[in-house]
């Protein structure tokens, strides 16, 4: 079977992070898989007029689909042409909020056959209408998504047989538990920034000052205001190593959020074994039990601050959810994942 993979490069994902590390867990003797990476910039496009550039910017983006660039547009051309050369069965757009736009629109007018056109959103369900569009949406042959929670937007505009939630996984090998430093410190680890809550981060950072074994380590290269905290030690442009280490040596995962699906962050967390302070949403509590650590109802930096100083004080039920978050994690090894992936794809072949 061979698939077609455009993927958006982020920045931010190392070698052992992002949905797209499904990839290495499918059967190389059943999935002949082709890589197509898109940088997250319009530098690529080979027409360099910037009066053009910027004329064709608006056009394609003029119907919606902000995060469209002028690199998915090149992106969508490359993977037409391989299209039409006849070696494609399925094209898998791992980033649907950022294309495709216009290949399930040309491929429909090609005569005969064409590939398979899959898509998987990422993004939560009250974001998706201000970032796709209801016309691509419908060309397309299968959707997946990473939360239930986006399930009702794209129910409304295809119906069930074409949407399945599949969730994120994590890769267990290499974000693992580790040995922790001999020290009286309380390390409380923060990484990302997208969708973060940073007013409730700031708050509890502010409320605990007073206990001096609590550290907030926070991995971030956006987030600005919050150098100055005598308690927040701030980590930037850090390597795959360097953040496991970080995980390792941390005693909890805060992640207090606006929203969310899927997050990055926190499967590295618990795969890691470390017990969750975060916020309570229907997407985080698809991936958590609660076993897992304590989810906190709303935006409140009270009942936040009492959570770490509950597993502060709590050594034992601190190494019981740290067991059940790893447990939690192993569930979604990628290798229990990518299988599911496989199976969408065998259904589309099928018909």
């Amino acid at each position: 079977m061979r698939i077609l993979v455009l993927r958006t490069l982020y920045p931010h994902w190392g070698g052992h992070s992002g949905f797209n590390q499904f990839l290495r867990y499918l059967d190389p003797k059943e999935y002949d898989v082709e890589i197509l990476e898109v940088p997250d910039n319009d530098e690529v496009f080979p027409v360099r007029n910037q009066r053009v550039r910027n004329q064709l910017m608006k056009r394609v983006r003029r119907k919606g689909m902000p995060w469209y660039k002028l690199s998915d547009l090149t992106a969508e051309m490359k993977a037409l042409r391989r299209c039409w050369l006849g070696k494609i069965d399925i094209v898998h757009f791992l980033d649907g909020e950022h294309s495709p736009q216009f290949l399930p629109r040309i491929l429909k007018w090609s005569p005969g056959g064409h590939p398979k056109i899959m898509v998987t959103y990422h993004q939560p369900r009250d974001l998706l209408p201000s970032l796709t569009r209801d016309e691509v949406i419908r060309r397309l042959d299968f959707i997946t998504v990473v939360s239930p929670e986006q399930m009702p937007y794209f129910l409304s505009v295809v119906g069930p047989r074409r949407v399945r939630s599949i969730p994120h996984g994590i890769d267990i090998d290499y974000f693992r538990p580790g040995t922790k430093p001999d020290s009286k410190n309380f390390r409380c680890i923060t990484v990302g920034h997208y969708l973060r809550d940073f007013n409730v981060f700031r708050e509890v950072a502010n409320r605990l000052r007073s206990h001096e074994e609590i550290e907030f380590h926070l991995v971030s290269s956006r987030v600005s205001g919050l150098e100055n905290g005598t308690n927040v030690i701030l980590h930037r442009n850090i390597d795959d190593d360097q953040l496991l280490s970080l995980y390792q040596q941390s005693d909890i995962l805060f992640l207090p959020l606006m929203n969310s699906t899927a997050n990055n962050s926190l499967l590295e967390g618990i795969a890691c074994g470390l017990p969750v302070v975060s916020t309570r949403l229907s997407s985080v509590r698809s991936y958590l039990s609660g076993e897992e650590g304590i989810l906190v109802e709303g935006s409140d930096p009270e009942r936040f601050s009492q959570a770490i100083l509950f597993l502060l004080n709590n050594p034992a039920q601190r190494a019981a959810m740290a067991r059940q978050a790893r447990k939690r994690a192993e569930e979604l090894d990628w290798r229990n994942i990518a299988p599911q992936y496989g199976a969408v794809y065998s259904q589309l072949m099928r018909g």
